[in-house]
């Protein structure tokens, strides 16, 4: 706007000029100042659209000078007109020239209205600090209103005022409830003095941080409210912008907090938790102050007590640890734009995919590196020990019992927990899955924590809240070898602090890239419309409707991980060492890896930065990081020419393959049920058997394949039939299915679902051989023992499907097909003929695989 006013009225209305000690420090001080990069696009988007004024909460000559320089830096509408700033003679444009000379100043409202009229930008402060030793926690009223003036001079304007919330953050200490000595002395961290703002700069200013709220267009809203009087617009204006530079604030800071004893207090006070002491003293007939001291002693132990302090130090050692195992971290700054248009209507819950104890950290370190205030996250006990528990309960960690089974007190306590903390506002995170994934694979939804959260937001009518499911992946996990050695049968190690300091080994190797992405966010009121039709205050639901609810969330947020989920060079070199040969050159190595790339590329998977070239092809540069990758770990070694998966190893190559493997199993299932029409009738299969066919081998599959919730099977397969007629593996003739040319690219993807048959063949042979009772804990390394023997024969050629879960997995199928019997924890086998008849259809499936 400034650049079109003429000559005569810049010279009436100059910008701010710093004399050279200024700029001087201008350059020193404010260029390392952190800026949200949206900031200068929506400043030059409200400029197109009207006359810019900046706007701040709390007057401050930091922040005016700040501001000035950045204006000035990015080449925004220059601040031609500020509030008084308390300076004196030393006051800008003008003013303090003004007092210098005993002149009589300018009416505020004046000026203000004289570069509104020349469509000048201006920077408004709303109110000024509390007074020095003041209990004040809000700043107070100024003594000029000019919100109301610029209602006033935009009732006669045809030109809009856009009002721009600008926040400054200095310091990284969140607003307290309760004030301290410093507080009172010097103003709230919120409202700061003079004093106070000046060390907070000195203490943060490489950390400060610039927001810009979201642009409040002041005609539309005169417009809208034209029967209301100007100092009643003025106050609703006023109270808008507030609220937006709040939410600024607390999407960096966090909402107000409550010290730990405040908390615990609160909380034992609420009526529920009034009600499960007491029934719990009538069940252990103690007293209730004797129950009320045990629930106090859980409190201690479940609540998080975040320190802005701990949170520095915790980015900066993962900040040093990251560059030392990964390559990179790839980040969804897409998403993280839209966790923070989320985090401004509501609050943020995070589901994130859970695959490594690093899952714990890596979100909470890319939003604090963003400016984002971290979750706090749901653990369990089993991560408390010394001198971890400390440390992750200061970043942010609450630590939760793995079983609440027998113990309602304390599940009353958790629930009341995580009702106060979403009911004022903190993020909170946990993970959906429960445990780690050992088999890169999703697991099944536990629906505890969500069902505690979910009841919390409907009780919370004035509060939206906002999923933000989240894929976290690996090129490898630092678990690698531990989850290889439980998949086999080996026990799981308990954390302690031991295998702390034993991790340091963890040090020593590069682990490749991690990946951050968010899928789709959606809100608890989306959900509730969508199931029901209606606001989610508008009914109140049934047991059963609630049930939905919980269910409809659960499974949206998996859907939307696996859709988030990223195509790293280890999943795809490692989803083509597996669906082909043992042995392959490197070579065709490449050349499967092309054709894999391509074919998930058509079905939509996010693809990581660096795995194109520029001709959009597999860049050399991550095809070679993945077989090194590979190489190092041994997991493939040379044989002779070409490359070989080592066979004990492939459940560790598998585990990347799990990551992107939903994708392409409906299509493998597709091809699966092909195969098994032609090895039968010697034909191809009519699309009216297909959805029949496919359920039947779904049942060998388990929990290995999650069906998007919002789809029919009949939908997917519809889907997967499409993409194989456009790649030429499939042909459709009229009403029947058949296999095209390529009988290489049917193989790998019915091999996609052979280790899981290859699995529960293994444990039907287990109980047809053994025929005396097993002992269920002695089930896992029975059916691995005698697995390995198949392997050793070639009835079965996986090695990666003589895994644990797989085993136990097979062990359900036998008993839901009621061929053996689960009696005083011995498994017996009571239908042979049964056994018989299963055995025989999973080695025609295992043929179908060695006929090709």
């Amino acid at each position: 706007m400034a650049e079109n006013l003429s000559k005569t009225e810049s010279a009436e209305i100059r910008p701010y000029r710093p004399n050279r000690l200024l700029r001087w420090f201008y350059r020193r001080f404010f260029g390392k100042i952190r800026v949200d990069e949206s900031w200068s696009g929506q400043v030059r988007d409200a400029a197109k659209a009207g006359v810019v004024i900046y706007i701040m909460r709390s007057i401050s000559f930091l922040d005016f000078l700040c501001l000035d320089f950045l204006t000035k830096r990015f080449g925004l509408p220059l601040v031609r007109f500020t509030n008084n700033l308390g300076l004196w003679i030393l006051e800008p444009f003008g003013k303090g020239e003004r007092r210098l000379r005993l002149r009589a100043q300018r009416p505020e409202q004046e000026a203000l209205s004289e570069v509104v009229e020349q469509r000048q930008s201006a920077l408004l402060f709303l109110r000024k600090p509390p007074k020095l030793v003041s209990r004040r926690t809000r700043g107070e009223r100024l003594d000029e209103d000019l919100i109301l003036t610029l209602v006033q001079r935009q009732r006669g304007m045809d030109v809009p005022i856009q009002l721009v919330p600008q926040t400054f953050v200095w310091s990284k200490r969140p607003a307290q409830r309760e004030p301290g000595l410093v507080d009172i002395f010097f103003g709230p961290v919120e409202w700061p003095g003079r004093v106070r703002v000046f060390f907070q700069f000195l203490l943060n200013r490489k950390n400060a941080r610039l927001r810009a709220g979201e642009a409040f267009d002041l005609k539309a809203f005169v417009d809208q409210n034209n029967e209301l009087s100007d100092e009643r617009l003025a106050d609703k204006v006023r109270y808008a912008l507030l609220r937006r530079m709040e939410r600024e604030r607390t999407l960096v800071l966090g909402p107000t907090k409550k010290t730990p004893g405040r908390m615990r207090a609160e909380l034992l006070r609420s009526p529920k938790v009034k009600r499960a002491i007491a029934s719990e003293a009538r069940a252990k007939r103690q007293s209730e102050e004797r129950v009320l001291q045990e629930a106090t002693k859980e409190l201690r132990k479940l609540q998080a007590t975040q320190m802005p302090y701990m949170l520095s130090l915790l980015e900066k050692l993962l900040d040093w640890l990251f560059k030392k195992i990964y390559s990179g971290v790839q980040v969804d700054e897409d998403g993280m734009r839209r966790i923070r248009e989320a985090g401004r209507k509501g609050t943020l819950v995070y589901l994130p995919s859970h695959k490594s104890h690093i899952d714990y950290l890596v979100l909470s370190y890319v939003l604090h590196e963003r400016a984002l205030v971290p979750p706090l996250i749901a653990a369990g006990d089993n991560l408390s020990f010394f001198p971890a528990g400390p440390i992750l309960r200061r970043g942010g960690a609450f630590f939760i019992k793995r079983s609440f089974r027998g113990k309602k007190l304390y599940a009353a306590l958790v629930d009341a927990y995580l009702k106060k903390l979403i009911g004022e506002g903190f993020p909170v995170e946990f993970f959906i899955e429960g445990g780690r994934s050992r088999t890169g694979r999703l697991r099944k939804p536990q629906l505890g924590l969500l069902s505690m959260v979910v009841d919390a937001a409907m009780s919370l009518r004035r509060r939206d809240i906002y999923f933000v499911p989240t894929a976290i992946g690996y090129d490898q996990i630092i678990e690698g070898e531990g989850y290889m050695r439980e998949l086999s049968g080996g026990e799981k190690r308990r954390e302690s602090a031991g295998a702390l300091i034993r991790a340091r080994r963890v040090l020593r190797k590069r682990y490749g890239r991690l990946y951050v992405n968010i899928g789709e966010i959606f809100s608890l009121e989306e959900a509730h419309h969508k199931l029901f039709g209606v606001a989610a205050g508008d009914v109140k639901l049934t047991p059963p409707q609630r049930r939905d609810l919980i269910r409809y969330v659960a499974g949206e947020t998996i859907s939307q991980i696996h859709r988030a989920t990223t195509l790293s060079p280890s999943s795809l070199v490692g989803l083509a060492l597996l669906s082909d040969r043992p042995e392959t050159t490197v070579r065709d190595l490449r050349s499967i890896s092309e054709d894999w790339l391509a074919a998930l590329r058509a079905r939509g998977v996010n693809v990581s930065d660096g795995l194109l070239n520029d001709e959009g092809t597999l860049a050399d540069s991550a095809f070679d990081e993945a077989i090194e990758l590979f190489l190092d770990d041994k997991i493939i070694e040379h044989q002779g020419d070409g490359l070989r998966a080592v066979g004990t190893r492939r459940t560790r190559l598998e585990f990347n393959v799990n990551n992107i493997a939903h994708f392409l199993i409906p299509s493998a299932l597709v091809v699966r049920a092909i195969l098994s029409a032609r090895s039968t009738t010697r034909r191809g299969l009519p699309l009216s058997e297909l959805t029949e066919k496919v359920e039947s081998l779904l049942v060998y599959l388990g929990d290995e394949y999650t069906r998007p919730h919002d789809l029919t099977l009949q939908d997917v397969l519809e889907e997967a039939v499409e993409t194989l007629v456009e790649e030429g593996v499939l042909l459709r003739i009229q009403d029947e299915l058949v296999l095209g040319a390529s009988l290489k690219k049917a193989y790998r993807y019915a091999s996609l679902i052979a280790a899981p048959i290859e699995a529960r063949l293994a444990c039907v042979q287990t109980v047809l051989i053994q025929k005396s009772p097993i002992a269920v804990k002695r089930w896992a390394p029975k059916a691995l023992h005698e697995g390995q023997r198949m392997c050793l024969r070639g009835d079965i050629e996986r090695r990666e499907a003589l895994s644990k879960p797989r085993l136990e997995a097979g062990l359900a199928l036998l008993r839901e097909q009621n061929i053996v019997q689960l009696k005083e924890d011995e498994i017996l086998l009571i239908d042979e003929p049964g056994a018989l008849r299963l055995k025989a259809q999973l080695e025609a499936l295992v043929r179908i695989q060695d006929d090709l």
